[in-house]
């Protein structure tokens, strides 16, 4: 794996979906094990940084009148209620990166409205321009926004690591689904992040 043609995509690490004190945690229910695997990003960053690997995260925000949310996003059962507390509007505490996880120096931040990263953003061009072939996953939710993502990056012919201990589900049953289901149908290889980071680079 070349350092230089690989990139960290780190999926949605916001304080909504990550803090004790956002909405989508208040409105829904925290992801499982969330500490843990805030520490294991921390550490994949740092590595990735280290080694000189492109770090790109995203960011699940909306505008202020949620008018950009999309139809089936707004049909979800916990929306309303979202949308009553002003949760994930961009701009807003709610919608940043977790302070332990902030983006750094030349990382790059992607701002997007559905749960697939490249869906009506820059990401593929910016990957493209940083002559990037492989993408590295972690982040949340693993089988929401990071395995949509998965699937979209392997149609667009990128090679595709899922960090296996650093993304984060509601429950050790969606977290062992989602995981199961991009390996065994091929979409991406899945393997802890130092596996992925320290083995490789």
């Amino acid at each position: 794996m070349s350092q230089s043609t690989t990139a960290l995509l780190v999926v949605d690490v916001q304080n909504s979906f990550c803090h004790p004190d956002g909405v989508a945690v208040a409105v829904g229910r925290p992801l499982y094990e969330i500490d843990s695997v805030v520490e294991s990003l921390v550490a994949a960053i740092d590595t990735a940084r280290a080694c000189g690997m492109r770090v790109v995260y995203t960011r699940q925000g909306y505008a202020a009148d949620y008018s950009d949310q999309g139809r089936s996003a707004s049909k979800y059962p916990i929306s309303a209620e979202l949308r009553k507390r002003g949760g994930c509007v961009r701009g807003t505490w709610d919608h940043g990166i977790l302070e332990e996880l902030k983006p750094k120096g030349n990382d790059v931040v992607i701002d997007k409205t559905r749960l697939d990263s490249f869906l009506n953003t820059t990401l593929e061009s910016v990957l493209r321009q940083l002559a990037i072939d492989t993408i590295l996953i972690g982040g949340c939710v693993t089988n929401f926004c990071v395995e949509t993502t998965v699937r979209s990056a392997w149609q667009r012919d990128f090679d595709v690591t899922v960090l296996a201990d650093a993304v984060a589900a509601y429950s050790p049953e969606m977290q062992h689904r989602g995981l199961a289901t991009m390996a065994e149908c091929g979409f991406a290889t899945v393997v802890p992040w130092r596996t992925a980071l320290v083995t490789d680079t």
